[in-house]
Formats: structure tokens, sequence, C-alpha cells
């Protein structure tokens, strides 16, 4: 398991291509916290998902790779299959307190309408489904790992729903958009946020569908974590409501390691540094990579400065105020 280090090379890299870019104020709407006490009957002792991190944790590292920002955050938990979601969401509900800002609870497709209903009237302001808790995470239906009836109580109670869309085409696949079109208008009262470009890690999955997308409704919000591939920045930055896109890292695991998510086809992947005998093979973490495509992005697609204060932070802090 790799531990989190922000390095010479990276602080170059900050200096020269970031520094200038991301605003004063980030608020960080797309970071994980973990326990290991709540790992359960989880069998994943190498993941870097299993990385212990509060929200103190949490802060320290955002202040070293976001040096002389304003920062806020919204707390996601680690979704593990067999691990103790119970204990994990009082963990997490726990340092949503101590720390004073938002977090999502974890819930499954076990997780009944009752129980839905006493996360949300405990405190937290989002659920986080998760597709690993379905029957098959690389092809389910949204409802195969949030259920209606959960959907239901979010929307009851006007709160949020942060998803990991599934299927191997993501947003590009017809189920995904028909049943993104129906629940997000027979759920109006729910903010549905989409997580890491609505899954678009390789462009192909907006290319054709950003209009569908983007037809969606203002109840409808994709967060940018994690994802490099510059065109998926550019299509949303360009034709998706600047005010319904949010910033976030995905941090510590995946935006705090080295290396980038590759694309090539229609496949993607996490792809580490290595040595290369042409040039220097040093890599970076994959959040500031993540912020080259977004600056790159942001260029091409003539974003102005007031877009990106807001998308870095006005918009976070407004959706949870």
């Amino acid at each position: 398991m790799f531990t989190p280090a922000c390095n010479a090379f990276d602080q170059d890299i900050w200096a020269k291509e970031l520094e200038s870019f991301v605003p004063g104020r980030v608020f960080d709407a797309h970071c994980h916290l973990w326990q290991e006490a709540n790992a359960g009957n989880n069998r994943e002792p190498q993941s870097a998902l299993r990385l212990e991190v509060d929200g103190k944790r949490l802060e320290e590292w955002s202040q070293t790779i976001f040096p002389g920002r304003k920062l806020g955050f919204y707390y996601l938990g680690t979704p593990l299959r067999d691990s103790d979601v119970q204990g994990h969401n009082a963990f997490l509900l726990q340092e949503s307190q101590r720390q004073h800002w938002p977090a999502a609870a974890i819930v499954t497709p076990q997780t009944t309408a009752a129980q839905t209903a006493e996360l949300l009237t405990l405190g937290f302001a989002v659920l986080k489904p998760y597709r690993i808790f379905a029957a098959d995470p690389a092809e389910c239906a949204i409802a195969d790992y949030l259920p209606e009836d959960q959907m239901a109580v979010a929307n009851h109670y006007g709160k949020t729903i942060t998803l990991h869309l599934s299927k191997r085409n993501g947003f590009a696949d017809p189920a995904n958009q028909a049943d993104l079109a129906h629940y997000t208008k027979k759920y109006p009262r729910v903010n549905w946020i989409l997580a890491h470009c609505a899954r678009a890690f390789n462009s192909f999955m907006l290319e054709d569908n950003i209009w569908k997308l983007a037809e969606l409704g203002d109840n409808v919000w994709c967060d940018l974590s994690a994802v490099c591939d510059t065109y998926s920045h550019y299509l949303l930055l360009k034709h998706f409501n600047p005010r319904r896109l949010l910033f976030g890292s995905d941090n510590l695991a995946a935006g705090g390691d080295r290396g980038n998510y590759i694309t090539w086809g229609r496949a993607w992947k996490f792809q580490p540094g290595q040595e290369c005998s042409h040039c220097d093979g040093q890599a970076t973490l994959v959040v500031y990579e993540q912020l080259r495509a977004m600056k790159h992005a942001a260029d091409m697609a003539g974003t102005s400065q007031e877009q990106l204060q807001n998308l870095f932070y006005h918009n976070a802090a407004t959706l949870f105020h």
C-alpha cells in the first residue's frame, strides 16, 4: 500500500503549471475517508482504498497539494464489499460533526427505506450507493445498487445522491441514459451528482451524448474527480450547465497516487509512472494530472475566471450550504 507524498517534482508541476490556474478557494466535492477498524470481512488488505484517512489527515494532505488555498470538503465513505457499513457510517458521521463538513452515508441494496431515512435524519447530507454492492458490478442497472425506495426517501428529504455509473460504456449506454432521464424527473427533489464526469474516464462516453446529459435538468450535477481525459472535461465545460460542475480530487487513494488514468479505444485504466530512457519518466500525482487536463480544457472552451471560481468552490458551497 502506498503512502501519499508531495515531492520536489510535484511542487515544480504545481508552481509552473497549476498555481496560476487553481483559484484561491477549493471545495473538494469528491474525497474519501476510511477507518481500518471497519474493514469487517473485506479480503482486500493491499487495496489502496484501505488507506487510513480521517478528516484531519485529508485536510493536511489537501493543504500540502493545494498550498495557500481556502479549503472545503464533502466526505465520501469508502465502499468496500463485506466491510462493516454500519460502523463506517458511524465513523463518517463522527468526522462530519467533528470537522463541520457534509458527508455521504454508504447505502447498499440491503439498506431499507427506514434505515435510509434514519441516516438522513441523523445528519448525513448525501447517500452514496456503489456498484460494487450489486450482483454484477460491471453491468448492473442503477436500481440494482440504488433501489427506488432509497431514491424516494432522498426525494422526500430533499437530499443528494452521489452516483458512480456502472456498465462498460458508462453514460453512453442507452439503459443508463433512459434510467437517469426517468429517475431525475421522478425524483426532482434529489440532487444527483454523477461522479467522475458522469464516469467519462474516456471521452467517447460523452462525445455523442453530451446533449442528453445536458438536458437532464438542473437537479443533475457532475463532479470532475480523477478524470484525466482532456476532452471529457472540455465537453462538460463547453456544453454542460457551468453552475452544476463540481471539483473533486478523489483523494487520497486515487488522487494521491502517481501516474495517470489513460485511455485507448473504448477503454481506460490507471497507469503508474515508469522509467523511460528517452525522457523524464517521473510521474506526478493523479490529481495534478486531472488539474492539467482541466486547465487545458478550460483554455480550449474559453472558460471564464468566474466560472472557474464557481466550479472550484461556489457551486459546491451552494449545494451543501
